[in-house]
């Protein structure tokens, strides 16, 4: 998938999110959110440009056309609810790497210059993208919008020079908001298990610090998964498979940590 034409930022995210409703004509979500948030952008067709990529990551929907609708249940807009933009920012940028081609290989790419140097310029990027997809204008806008949204995310910091980038540093997660890395995660790989070494390695949490996965996958032993050590390496068996029944799950636990209902999301009703 290709699919972010341009930048977006946590704060951006959390907006559309808490105006979400279940069953809400996404016509009506779409008019809230050009007159409620991204106010910082000039025109409506700017801020319409980024709300597209915020609603194709983060807004599942059912029906076409005019009869377009949010699903029944949100399980990024209950974490939204009760949590700030700065921490579910790392929920939200690995659920964009995780879902989207040119920034998984623009990642890959940021990574592999960490062993010599924690600066790149935007013409060698450019250069990987093109040989890794073609000269393809659609490639290199996404790949321009991107490095904006690492910005954003204060991942990366601009150099002292026009095109010149640095890391800059990672996000932490908390215990309350690993569920959703989880299911960011789940969203493109499925499958029953996770081997937790691969999971902590995946281009996904490139930007978000890893440090505390292993006390969080133990906080939710039992609830969300099983952890197994096998001869081949460490793995987690999810109790729920199925999308829907996962994503209850989660926010169900998000739920109770916080004290918090989640039949306002559609959950277990």
């Amino acid at each position: 998938m290709i699919g972010l034409d341009f930048p977006v930022k946590p704060a951006w995210i959390q907006d559309v999110l808490r105006l979400w409703q279940p069953d809400q004509a996404i016509s009506t979500l779409v008019q809230a959110a050009l007159a409620q948030t991204m106010a910082e952008l000039g025109g409506e067709k700017t801020r319409r440009n980024s709300l597209t990529v915020i609603l194709r990551y983060f807004v599942p929907t059912v029906g076409g056309g005019q009869t377009r609708r949010t699903t029944q249940s949100n399980v990024w807009a209950a974490y939204a609810a009760v949590d700030s933009p700065e921490a579910l920012a790392p929920a939200y940028l690995a659920r964009i790497i995780a879902g989207n081609d040119v920034a998984r290989e623009t990642v890959r790419f940021i990574i592999g210059r960490r062993s010599s140097s924690n600066t790149f310029t935007s013409s060698d990027l450019r250069r990987r993208m093109i040989a890794h997809f073609g000269q393809r204008n659609v490639v290199l806008n996404s790949t321009s919008a991107f490095l904006r949204t690492l910005l954003a995310f204060a991942v990366l910091d601009s150099g002292s020079r026009l095109g010149d980038y640095r890391v800059a540093s990672s996000l932490p997660v908390s215990e309350a908001v690993f569920p959703l890395l989880v299911w960011a995660w789940w969203e493109l790989h499925g499958g029953p298990q996770i081997d937790l070494d691969a999971f902590a390695a995946a281009p996904a949490f490139s930007f978000v610090e890893t440090a505390h996965f292993t006390e969080w996958w133990q906080a939710y032993q039992g609830r969300l998964w099983s952890l197994e050590d096998r001869l081949d390496g460490r793995r987690a068996a999810l109790k729920q498979v199925t999308p829907q029944a996962l994503e209850k799950a989660i926010s169900a636990v998000s739920a109770t940590a916080r004290e918090f209902t989640p039949y306002r999301f559609g959950y277990g009703r």
